[in-house]
């Protein structure tokens, strides 16, 4: 007998609002901050571990001609492969193509269309990943503007269909909107709560003293030394009668140690910016290896100084730059103060220097502000941008064509050492072909399958807080888990008078579930959540519940590919809301999960 079709799902109900999740998605408002501080789990007997064996690792190269335009049509014979100056076979080669550029140079040298089904090699078609990482704690207020007007520009004329983007920030003013979208409303809000983080430095002494001042009196820069030196002896000498030496208050002594003091206090007070902002984009670039695929990233900021050896952010530098190998992400860093002078004083931190006693120690201070910003592209295959009056919209334009087609390359490791990641160089060439420019990272990424959720069996003696938990971790998932193929689909209605109804319908993949006979009939058991969150975070309305599910009759005509299972519904005012839904087969302890988000219009 074949299983019946209707009903074709059994659903009970375990709770209908989930109070203990006001906190739930903190990991999502700022997912750099939770992968920085993550720490591997224990592997128990109440642990269930998914591990994934992979013997491939992968780089991504772009070739280009002397006009900057991407090369198609390469074959992988044309390829030179070099691990720490030792040969090596390239097991897999495909030429993926994203959102971008029309136009593609051949081999030969001639232009023509790019066309997914014309390359020698294989070609995948995706979208993209991008992060924009706003430096919220480097960034004056005409740098922000700037920022803000590109930003806008690329999520209204520079988005594709498939691009997942996210907007985050180092000081966190960006809260639940900070994670990965392809919503332009939720975007947009993103953007608008960049705000310029007010200078909060304690130092108002006089003359005014720098950063990169500070930096170099703290190195011993005695020229600089004796400029502050004397003018704090100005402040402190008086004459006591005309022409006799003036009286001081200050030894030159004295003086010197105020003004180490001052450096140092100077020095210190804004290290901890640069290494939030380090720290953070460090975590964010760990988040990012959950998502498959190469992925780019844009740092904004006005610079930040990595002189000082005691505060370690050289250290940091390379801590990001391997985490960003490793996950696949290619930096490009933009300087939003465009073309700045070493004489130009734009935050009024510099004295008035008549002189000239200034002049040898601020040399380089526009550079070394620069230097992190090169680091981080240098190192991860991208470029930076700096020293340009060059809308920040065309440059971001300009690399997102750039790198919309890339080839991707894959290794087989042959010893412990190149297992682990413990290479040194990695060299691409192409053989015969001196006059085309070949990009690649210095790193190089795993091509492992997109981590899965492990879910910790519950001990609580209350089954029901213990669902609710478990179904949490899976709704509240950084990264869709796809396991099971689920989608979340949204639509309200707007009653004059009462109010909008927005429901949520849930569709997912039932040939993947696991059917076993239960009273001689075949039957999925399906545990199910959602929750309707506003674009602050907070949890207006939730449920799970558990459904059984039949399987379909051969000859049904139903979708089995975007099977609806399952709606829920909730009364909500004008604004933005994302709703989240996960679902776990109990019997394969298969996941899946979505979000969407939406914007209800004010009655």
């Amino acid at each position: 007998m074949l299983p019946r079709e209707a009903p074709v799902i059994k659903v009970t109900i375990m709770s209908s609002n989930f109070n203990r999740w006001v906190q739930a998605l903190l990991v999502l408002c700022f997912l750099a901050f939770a992968a920085s501080s993550q720490t591997k789990p224990t592997q128990t007997e109440e642990q269930d571990v998914i591990r994934v064996d992979t013997s491939l690792v992968q780089t991504d190269v772009m070739v280009f001609d002397k006009k900057g335009k991407f090369v198609d049509g390469l074959r992988p014979e044309q390829f030179q492969l070099k691990i720490d100056n030792q040969k090596q076979e390239i097991s897999f080669f495909e030429r993926v193509s994203a959102n971008g550029r029309k136009e593609r140079v051949t081999t030969d040298g001639t232009t023509s269309e790019v066309s997914p089904t014309t390359p020698s090699a294989p070609t995948a078609t995706q979208g993209r990943v991008v992060i924009f990482y706003v430096d919220d704690l480097h960034l004056a207020p005409d740098s922000l503007s700037r920022t803000r007007k590109a930003l806008i520009e690329f999520i209204d004329h520079g988005m594709g269909d498939k691009d997942q983007i996210a907007i985050t920030s180092p000081s966190g003013q960006i809260g639940f909107l900070q994670q990965f979208s392809a919503d332009k409303d939720a975007l947009h809000a993103a953007v608008a709560r960049l705000n310029y983080r007010a200078n909060t430095k304690t130092d108002m002494e006089s003359p005014p003293m720098s950063e990169y001042i500070a930096l170099k009196i703290r190195e011993g820069d005695e020229q600089a030394l004796s400029y502050y030196i004397a003018q704090i002896q100005k402040q402190n000498c008086f004459p006591e009668h005309p022409g006799e030496p003036p009286i001081c208050t200050v030894s030159k002594e004295s003086a010197r140690q105020l003004v180490k003091v001052r450096a140092n206090e100077i020095v210190t007070e804004s290290a901890p910016a640069t290494d939030n902002t380090l720290r953070l984009l460090e975590g964010l670039m760990r988040s990012a290896a959950q998502l498959p695929g190469r992925k780019l990233a844009f740092v904004i900021s006005d610079g930040f100084y990595l002189n000082d050896v005691k505060t370690g952010a050289i250290d940091r530098i390379k801590k990001v730059t391997d985490a960003a190998g490793r996950a696949g992400v290619v930096i490009y860093t933009i300087d939003a103060r465009g073309i700045v002078s070493e004489a130009l004083d734009l935050t009024n931190n510099r004295p008035i220097d008549s002189r000239g006693q200034l002049t040898a120690s601020t040399i380089g201070e526009i550079s070394s502000s620069q230097d992190g910003l090169n680091a981080l592209a240098k190192d991860t295959g991208g470029r930076a941008f700096r020293n340009t009056n060059r809308p920040m919209s065309e440059w971001v334009a300009e690399v997102m064509d750039e790198t919309a087609n890339y080839y991707l390359l894959a290794w087989r490791p042959e010893t412990d050492e190149q297992k682990r990641g413990k290479f040194k160089r990695i060299e691409i060439t192409l053989i015969d072909r001196p006059d085309l420019t070949v990009r690649l990272r210095n790193a190089y990424f795993k091509s492992a399958t997109l981590p899965l959720l492990t879910i910790k069996k519950k001990t609580e003696k209350d089954p029901t807080k213990a669902r609710e938990d478990d179904m949490r971790l899976v709704i509240d998932a950084p990264v869709s888990q796809r396991q099971i193929p689920t989608e979340v689909h949204l639509h309200f209605d707007q009653v004059p008078g009462v109010g909008t109804s927005v429901t949520a319908t849930v569709t997912l993949s039932s040939d993947v579930l696991l059917f076993e006979l239960n009273d001689g009939e075949k039957v999925a058991d399906v545990e199910i959540g959602g929750i309707f969150y506003d674009d602050k975070g907070k949890p207006l309305n939730s449920f799970v519940g558990r459904l059984k599910i039949y399987p379909l009759p051969s000859n049904s005509k139903t979708d089995r590919e975007h099977r609806s299972v399952y709606s829920f519904r909730a009364w909500l005012s004008g604004g933005l809301y994302q709703v989240r839904v996960g679902v776990r087969d109990l019997k394969s302890g298969q996941i899946g999960s979505a979000n969407e988000w939406i914007t209800v219009p004010k009655i």
